[in-house]
């Protein structure tokens, strides 16, 4: 008799043909209990026939009529996912294959954690950068070498640009049931991530582990103006998306309410800094 999987991985994917195997390959190697749904969002290319060849009923793939964007795509990946954990990767990002088991023992050591956020590195051109994401966003300095709740740091997710990568976050699927069906906004061009982050992060009991998990890819293609390259900054468009997506994510944070002083100051101050990049650059003539 087939057990239940323990971890459903949910991946959704736009024109990747050449890169969402990695990603497929790296949520297999956690072990055989593991549940990976693939979500084709509209693709054009042959990501769908790739993957159909490779992995036939090693996955679950399911395919949208039409480009609905990442978050509708999450969300149809959450709605048909069975496993006890509920983890999110991204199409061009990959796991190391110790990530499940090091996850495990942290929700073992954190029995009343909801989730856990563990670091990641990002991969520019094959290179690996020198900077993990925690460093980069001051996590790695508040963990002090060890899993602490994210609590004790909730600065983090009160600031877009100290996000985490959606590829780092493992929820119980239980925990999910405090948003009802609303998970991933679908109505955003970017910046569902954080508005998800912010959410979790506000509701659930998080533990963050300073321990690399994820490999993020960074390049531009021109389809995901909130991941940024180093050394190669957004263009005006670009920047212009993403500001007005962070706004947006601002002005819907009503479910924010009861935060106390100091972090409803704070995603404040980050609301009038963003307006005031956003009049600059529209005043600009962009």
């Amino acid at each position: 008799m087939s057990l239940l999987p323990r971890l459903s991985v949910v991946i959704p994917t736009w024109n990747r043909a050449h890169l969402v195997c990695d990603a497929v390959e790296s949520a297999l190697a956690q072990g055989p209990q593991v549940e990976v749904i693939v979500v084709n969002d509209g693709s054009t290319d042959e990501t769908h026939k790739v993957l159909t060849r490779r992995f036939g009923s090693r996955i679950r793939l399911l395919r949208t009529p039409s480009r609905l964007g990442v978050g509708a795509a999450r969300n149809a990946g959450v709605r048909v996912a069975t496993g006890e954990l509920l983890a999110f990767l991204d199409s061009d990002d990959v796991w190391l294959s110790k990530k499940q088991d090091a996850e495990l023992q942290l929700l073992e050591r954190f029995p009343q954690a909801d989730g856990v956020v563990s670091d990641s590195v990002s991969f520019v051109d094959g290179q690996r950068s020198e900077m993990t994401c925690f460093a980069g966003n001051g996590l790695l300095t508040a963990c002090r070498g060890e899993a602490r709740w994210v609590s004790e740091c909730p600065w983090l997710w009160t600031n877009s640009k100290n996000g985490v990568a959606i590829s780092s976050i493992t929820l119980r699927r239980s925990a999910l049931a405090a948003f009802g069906k609303s998970w991933f906004a679908e109505d955003l061009i970017c910046c569902e991530d954080w508005e998800f982050q912010m959410r979790v992060f506000h509701r659930c009991r998080i533990v963050v582990s300073p321990e690399v998990l994820a490999c993020v890819r960074r390049f531009d293609d021109g389809s995901r103006p909130g991941r940024a390259m180093p050394g190669k900054p957004r263009t005006s468009e670009q920047e212009l998306v993403l500001l007005r997506a962070r706004l947006a994510v601002m002005k819907r944070s009503h479910w924010l309410n009861g935060l106390d002083g100091n972090l409803a100051s704070e995603l404040e101050r980050f609301r009038n800094e963003t307006a005031g990049e956003l009049a600059r650059l529209t005043a600009s003539g962009i």
